[in-house]
């Protein structure tokens, strides 16, 4: 039995031992083998999102400007005033009816292109212009949630302060005549106490108090709710220009996991460490709330706001950046710069 009894746990030994070794060999090249996935507010100074590539010394575009070009119909265009301005120069100001026909059509195609320039330049504007009034109404509830928090914070600390000071003084004169009555001994040692206890509550609620009140989330949709693909009205609806920008894969070479520019931005906003309250992009209740798209009991407070206008304010900065790029276009029509 004995022989039996030890075989049993040799055998069961060398199992034990052979699932160990098993395990350490899977789990590394399980965790090889699985996707990266986004890190969870680990950003703590974050840097700019998109980068537009442009370099003004160089000859030709960037490869991001060379793309919007392309999205606005205008690469044709551009490619075409190259051409016809080599012909141009070639007719050395001769006024034959060819060169007369290629200075007409240089022209007209100059005109067009600066006004696909100029259209598109005003629909980027219609955009920050909304984002501008969204961030002028939410400051305002802000502020007005900010100040109710900060006076109930000093209501609570000074009626702490002048509670303690009052008990204190009531412990001490207890005291002082505690020598010649030994009963009010433990009537101020009593009084101590609460006096003591006092600032620990005050201090607790003070600090609960510090986030604010929580009201219920509006229903009125900003122009974040396009962004995490919720319901949108007519007056927060993106032109084809930016919202197509912001669907397009960026052209430039650091950008290895071929995301766009519009899932780039919510991937920094889970990864920034600024943003704690924004952790996953499926969380409806939290979507809503920021896309102010559904009411949510209690869904308002200082740190949704303050959310908000952070994803509004850097979403403004990245879409003024097409600018930037349609100011390398203009070089093109200036003939600073080729395609």
């Amino acid at each position: 039995m004995k022989s039996g009894r030890r075989f049993t746990a040799v055998s069961l030994i060398a199992a034990v031992a052979v699932a160990q070794s098993l395990l350490v060999t899977s789990i590394p090249a399980a965790l090889a083998a699985a996707p990266p996935t986004a890190q969870i507010n680990s950003v703590e100074v974050p840097k700019q999102i998109l980068r537009t590539g442009i370099n003004l010394e160089a000859k030709t575009v960037s490869p991001n400007t060379l793309q919007l070009a392309q999205n606005l119909n205008l690469l044709p265009i551009l490619s075409r005033l190259q051409e016809l301005r080599a012909r141009v120069s070639q007719h050395s100001g001769a006024n034959t009816l060819e060169s007369l026909s290629d200075r007409q059509e240089l022209l007209e195609l100059t005109q067009k292109a600066q006004s696909i320039l100029i259209r598109t330049s005003l629909e980027i504007d219609f955009v920050l212009a909304e984002i501008d009034a969204e961030q002028n109404l939410y400051s305002e509830v802000l502020s007005s949630l900010q100040g109710s928090r900060d006076k109930l914070v000093a209501r609570i600390n000074a009626g702490s302060f002048i509670l303690n000071g009052a008990l204190w003084t009531v412990c001490e004169a207890l005291a002082i005549v505690s020598p010649l009555h030994p009963n009010y001994a433990i009537q101020s040692g009593i009084v101590g106490i609460a006096a003591g206890i006092v600032p620990s509550i005050a201090s607790g609620y003070a600090l609960k108090a510090y986030s604010g009140k929580r009201l219920r989330s509006e229903c009125e949709p900003n122009m974040l709710a396009k962004i995490f693909d919720r319901p949108i009205n007519q007056d927060i609806d993106y032109p084809k220009s930016v919202w197509s920008f912001l669907n397009t894969v960026p052209a430039s070479e650091g950008n290895s996991a071929g995301q766009t520019r519009k899932e780039q931005l919510i991937a920094r906003w889970i990864s920034d460490k600024n943003i704690p309250s924004f952790t996953d992009k499926a969380s409806s209740k939290e979507i809503d709330v920021i896309t102010a798209t559904s009411p949510q009991k209690k869904g308002l407070s200082i740190d949704n706001l303050t959310v908000r206008m952070v994803m509004l304010e850097q979403l403004q900065g990245e879409l003024a950046k097409m600018k930037r790029l349609l100011m390398e276009i203009a070089m093109v029509i200036t003939e600073e710069k080729e395609v």
